[in-house]
């Protein structure tokens, strides 16, 4: 009898436990363990340095933006940074007392710094000889920590943390801990991830699917990691719902691209099962790998230029550090696509990783142009500038404020052209932002703060007159602005030695409307502005207004608040010293029949004397010229640059530009060589 009673003891023990069950009944799963541990506690910092700088961009693990966050549990935490967490720590309790556990933010919810933290010190306790791998006082504190989490169970408003992000986390630090684990931390841990459940779409599914995932490895289930890995693979296709378009942009919350928030999450989570299912039964196949490799060297990894991502493609999260944390979580991504892939491809995802967390030392090695037409947006890139358009039509969403954050961001998909040379023009400028002065976008004064109406009719640009083309070192894309009242037709072309923007057909249908400017550039102020006749110079960069329209500048003092970008810091100011310049487009000319224009380039990589000298060569025209403006009509935008002509034709007809023929049935965007060669795209 007590042999039997030993044996029903012994099985319960086996099934609350599965490290012990693991022992007793190898189902496979114990390679994948290993190599989930081994891509947890590795760190993804070159050097103390990079390790430094990503618990900076992470806020010590308290940002609102969970990409940038998560930084603060990629690397080693360094000895004073373990120091203050177990200073902090509150050990009768099992809690921190610098945390606002009561506090119910969204966004950036104190509490989950408590299973941030916890995750960091996992990392060090179980990486091999470091001088805290089986510390007695870590052994002590994450257990203690983990009861409190058990035993308080904290309740976010935002469904996200409790669905996704602390089960996510919590479960990581289980699987480090498991040989260690009882079977009340066990029943503890299934208890937070009962809110994972399967289901939802793109990264959320993902995200979901990856806690199922986890959850198997530690309840030793394969036939759970078998149906996690099925529903994270069922998001690695190209769609043209939510998800990898076919251009490689990626969407999330309708056709709204998404490079910098959901898609780069995803590639951040994909990523890790690639590398830690690589070599198992449950690897994903080649051509899953490849789609997401697409994804990342064809789509994200272009938006990232050294070592920030452009604004434009940060989504709703310009935080603070976000441009840099960005690209921080980007290089964690190429690490695991390096270990995730072999040869070539390797050492493609170990440059582009090193690119980005040390631009210092590595160069910019993506060249050309990319138009992803799914998104109405495109990105030039010379070895050493960057540039991008964003724009929307009826086709596509341009922006959004969920959870209150972008609340100035009206403006900012109406044809925004952002230029970085060094990568540090727009670095923590957005609560002083002039959010109706966003680079190269047409926008309206109505004597009101600027909108921020969150409904579709409110966001939407009422035209899908909206396209573009990129052809190796030429790109061109054209919108028709069509919102609020306000209308204008926009081009813009990239050549190798300058960005030509032209605006045609601004008017204004509304009375109250008292101011319309188009926005040339603005940055942080660096070293001296200097002005021409139709030129304006600053920070390496020229500025020439092409139909001699004033070039109004201004490089004064601006104030503002991060609460309305980031609203778990609605009242911290801040203010900086900002370089903008832009044309004024007099609204009683706009009016009544009446438009307005624009025409101007962008000579990036530029000394003042060489902005002039490309100022005096335009106006006298010829062939010295380096560009010379075609048209700049309602019907048609053409720009020369050298022998390339390129030409946005609004309406079907025949025209005639420096001698040759471009007939087309319908609108278009045409870019001619002067060997004949021609590339046809069709707007709309």
């Amino acid at each position: 009898m007590k042999n039997i009673l030993f044996s029903f003891f012994l099985v319960a023990i086996l099934f609350q436990c599965p490290g012990m069950a693991a022992l007793a009944h190898d189902t496979g799963l114990s390679k994948i363990r290993n190599a989930f541990v081994e891509a947890s506690v590795a760190t993804y910092a070159p050097d103390e340095e990079v390790t430094e700088k990503f618990l900076e961009y992470s806020d010590y693990g308290r940002a609102n933006d969970v990409l940038l966050l998560q930084l603060y549990m990629y690397v080693h935490l360094p000895d004073t940074e373990v120091r203050r967490l177990l200073d902090a720590f509150d050990w009768e309790h099992g809690c921190w007392t610098d945390i606002d556990y009561a506090a119910k933010d969204r966004g950036r919810w104190p509490a989950t710094l408590h299973v941030t933290r916890m995750y960091a010190l996992a990392k060090l306790y179980r990486y091999p000889g470091n001088e805290w791998e089986g510390s007695e006082e870590l052994h002590k504190l994450l257990h203690s920590a983990m009861g409190w989490w058990f035993s308080n169970m904290p309740v976010c408003p935002n469904w996200w943390h409790n669905d996704i992000g602390v089960p996510k986390k919590m479960t990581s630090v289980l699987l480090m801990l498991m040989d260690e684990l009882s079977p009340e931390e066990i029943a503890g841990g299934l208890k937070v991830l009962e809110r994972s459940k399967f289901g939802m779409t793109g990264q959320n599914k993902v995200w979901l699917a990856g806690n199922n995932l986890m959850k198997g490895l530690l309840v030793d289930d394969p036939a759970l990691v078998a149906e996690a890995r099925r529903q994270i693979g069922e998001e690695i296709y190209v769609t043209d719902n939510e998800g990898i378009q076919e251009d490689w942009s990626f969407h999330q919350h309708g056709p709204q691209i998404q490079f910098g928030n959901y898609g780069l999450a995803y590639v951040d989570g994909i990523s890790f099962w690639l590398r830690v299912l690589k070599g198992s039964e449950y690897a994903f196949s080649e051509e899953q790998v490849d789609i997401v490799s697409r994804l990342m060297k064809d789509g994200i990894c272009w938006s990232v230029y050294r070592g920030v991502m452009d604004p434009s493609f940060c989504g709703r999260q310009n935080f603070i550090n976000g441009g840099t944390g960005k690209a921080y979580a980007l290089a964690v991504a190429a690490q695991n696509m390096a270990a995730a892939t072999d040869g070539e491809e390797s050492r493609l995802y170990s440059r582009i990783s090193l690119e980005n967390l040390r631009p210092d030392l590595y160069a910019n090695t993506l060249v050309g142009s990319r138009y992803y037409w799914r998104s109405d947006c495109g990105i030039y890139r010379q070895p050493d500038w960057y540039a991008s358009i964003r724009m929307h039509s009826e086709r596509t969403v341009g922006f959004e404020f969920t959870n209150k954050e972008n609340t100035l961001a009206n403006f900012s998909a109406d044809g925004a052209l952002i230029i970085m040379q060094d990568g540090r023009e727009f670095d923590n400028i957005f609560a002083y932002w002039d959010w109706r002065k966003i680079p190269g976008v047409t926008a309206y004064n109505d004597g009101r703060p600027i909108k921020c109406d969150d409904s579709v009719a409110g966001k939407r640009n009422w035209s899908s007159h909206v396209g573009g083309a990129a052809d190796g070192d030429v790109m061109v894309a054209t919108m028709e602005l069509d919102r609020d009242g306000l209308h204008a037709l926009k081009s813009v072309f990239f050549f190798p030695g300058c960005v030509v923007n032209l605006g045609v057909d601004i008017s204004v249908s509304r009375d109250d409307i008292t101011g319309v400017t188009t926005a040339i550039d603005q940055t942080h102020l660096v070293g001296d502005v200097k002005k021409g006749k139709s030129w304006v110079h600053h920070a390496s960069r020229g500025y020439v207004s092409l139909d001699g329209a004033e070039i109004h500048i201004s490089d004064s003092v601006q104030t503002g608040d991060w609460g309305a970008v980031d609203p778990a810091l609605k009242g911290k100011k801040d203010s900086g010293q900002v370089f903008k310049c832009w044309f004024e487009h007099p609204v009683d000319g706009l009016s009544d029949g009446k438009s307005g224009s624009y025409a101007y380039a962008v000579v990036p990589c530029s000394t003042a004397r060489q902005t002039a000298g490309f100022a005096k060569k335009y106006f006298r025209g010829g062939r010295r010229s380096p560009v010379a403006v075609l048209r700049n009509d309602a019907d048609c935008q053409a720009v020369r640059y050298g022998d390339v002509i390129c030409a946005v034709l609004h309406v079907p007809g025949n025209y005639e530009l420096v001698g040759q023929r471009f007939d087309v049935d319908c609108p278009s965007v045409i870019v001619r060589y002067a060997d004949g060669g021609t590339s046809r795209h069709i707007i709309d």
